[in-house]
C-alpha cells in the first residue's frame, strides 16, 4: 500500500509542465490570508527492525524506517501581527492528529519578539526544530531523538535491579509501581510530539534566545498534564556569520505521573521526579559541505531510586553535495548511559548503542525528493546486538 501511494505520487508528478507549476508551492487563499501547505513522506525497508531489535521504534510505536506520513499545514494571518499555524497530520493510517496548533503574537512591529501558544515547535535542541524530510539528509532519526530507553512517566521500578532487567527493553518495559501495563519507554528528546504551552523568542536572527513553560517534559511532552508541575526550556542561539550556527539548550520539568508519584512517595518518601537535559549543537557550512553535531546530556530522578539515570548522546553527520539536485550523506551517532549500582553486576542500567547511518538523495524536482540509505546499529545487550537495514524514502511537500 504504501509502495503504491509513493509510485502514484511518483506519476502524479511527471504530468505536463502545467500541473508541475501548481504543485510547486503552497496554495495562497483569500489575498494572502491563508496558507495551505502539505507534506507527504513514505518510508520503507525490506528488512524488519522488530523480533527482538526495535532499533528504530518510535514512541508513537511505530518504525521510523516504515513510515507512511501526510501531513497537511495552514498558517492563518488573523491581523498583521496574529497569525494562527497548524499542522494536521497522520502517520501509517492511525486517524488524524494536531501534531501542531498555535496562536503566534508579534507585540511591537519594529521589536524582534515572537510570544507563541498553543502546540507549540520545539524548544530544546537543533534537529527537532528542522522540516521533517528535507531537513534530515538521511531517514533514520539521531538516537537522541528517537531511540526508547527503558524510563517510563507512569511505571517505576521499585529497586536498580527493576531497572538493570529491563536493560535494551525500551520497546516494552514494565515495572511494579504506578501501570502495571506493558508499554514503549522515553527517548531523552522526542522528535515526534511537540510541546503545549507559552513561548517568547526575542532577538534577531543572529542571535536571539527562547524561553518555554510546557505541559509535559522533553522525553514526554503532552497536551493534558499528568501531574502537577510545568517544564521550563529555554535555548540560546548565535550566528556569527552566514556559514557558522552555535546554540545551546536546557530543560527541567516533572515527568512521573501523579499516580505513579503516589505510589513511590508512599513506599519511598520521595517525590524526586525531574528531568534535567542539556544541549550543544553546532552547524557549519562551507561551499558544497554541511556538518551538524549535537551533544545532550540527560538526567532522570526516579523518586524510588538512590541514584539518578544518567544518559548522553551525540552525533555528527555531514552533507555533501556532488552535483545540482545530488547529494551523499553519513552520521554517527552514540547514546551511552551511566552507572547504576546493583546485585547483577550490569556496568550500566540501559544497554549504549552505537549507529552509523550512510545514504544519498536525488531532488527529483525541487519538492520532490528521493533518498536512499543503510543504517547499522550495534547495542551493548538485548536479543540482538547488531543489525544492519536499508531504506528507501520519497518525500514530496508543498
Amino acid at each position: 500500500m504504501k509502495i503504491a501511494v509513493a509510485a502514484a505520487l511518483a506519476l502524479s508528478l511527471a504530468t505536463p509542465a502545467r500541473a508541475q507549476d501548481f504543485l510547486s508551492g503552497p496554495v495562497s487563499l483569500a489575498n494572502g490570508i491563508v496558507t495551505l501547505g502539505s507534506d507527504i513522506a513514505v518510508s520503507a525497508t525490506p528488512q524488519d527492525d522488530t523480533n527482538g531489535a526495535w532499533f528504530n521504534y518510535t514512541d508513537y510505536e511505530h518504525n521510523a524506517l516504515r513510515l507512511f506520513r501526510i501531513g497537511v499545514t495552514a498558517d492563518v494571518r488573523v491581523t498583521s501581527r496574529v497569525s494562527l499555524l497548524t499542522e494536521i497530520r497522520s502517520e501509517n493510517g492511525d486517524g488524524v492528529k494536531p501534531y501542531a496548533l498555535y496562536l503566534r503574537v508579534r507585540p511591537w512591529r519594529d521589536r524582534p519578539i515572537d510570544i507563541q501558544a498553543g502546540r507549540i515547535p520545539p524548544t530544546f535542541g537543533a534537529f527537532a526544530r528542522r522540516d521533517y524530510g528535507a531537513g534530515n539528509p538521511l531517514i533514520g532519526y539521531p538516537l537522541a531523538y528517537q531511540y526508547l530507553t527503558t524510563v517510563r512517566p507512569d511505571a517505576l521500578p521499585a529497586s536498580n535491579e527493576d531497572v538493570i532487567r529491563m536493560r535494551a527493553r525500551g520497546w516494552r518495559p514494565s515495572y511494579p509501581l504506578g501501570s502495571l501495563n506493558i508499554a514503549p519507554g522515553m527517548p531523552l528528546i522526542t522528535a515526534f510530539r511537540w510541546d503545549t504551552g507559552v513561548q517568547v523568542r526575542v532577538g534577531p536572527e543572529s542571535l536571539n534566545a527562547a524561553v518555554a513553560v510546557t505541559t509535559g517534559t522533553a522525553s514526554d511532552p503532552r497536551t493534558r498534564d499528568n501531574n502537577g508541575g510545568k517544564q521550563i526550556i529555554g535555548r540560546a542561539e548565535w550566528r556569527p556569520n552566514a556559514g557558522l550556527i552555535l546554540g545551546g539548550s536546557a530543560a527541567r520539568g516533572p515527568y512521573v505521573s501523579d499516580e505513579a508519584l503516589a505510589t513511590a512517595t508512599f513506599l519511598a518518601g520521595d517525590a524526586r521526579s525531574f528531568q534535567q537535559a542539556l544541549g550543544l549543537d553546532v552547524e557549519l557550512s562551507r561551499n558544497y559541505w554541511l556538518v551538524r553535531g549535537e551533544l545532550i546530556w540527560n538526567q532522570w530522578q526516579v523518586p524510588t531510586l538512590s541514584h539518578s539515570l544518567d544518559a548522553a548522546s551525540g552525533f555528527v553527520e555531514g552533507t555533501y553535495k556532488v552535483s545540482p539536485g545530488f547529494f551523499v550523506a553519513g552520521r554517527f551517532d552514540r547514546l551511552n548511559f551511566g552507572a547504576l549500582p546493583s546485585s547483577l553486576n550490569s556496568p550500566t542500567w540501559d544497554a549504549p548503542v552505537t549507529r552509523i547511518e550512510t545514504g544519498a538523495g536525488y531532488y527529483i524536482r525541487r519538492n520532490f525528493l528521493a533518498k536512499l540509505a543503510y543504517q547499522h546499529n550495534w547495542r551493548d545487550g538485548g536479543l540482538i546486538r547488531s543489525r544492519g537495514l536499508v531504506a528507501l524514502q520519497l518525500h514530496f511537500w508543498l
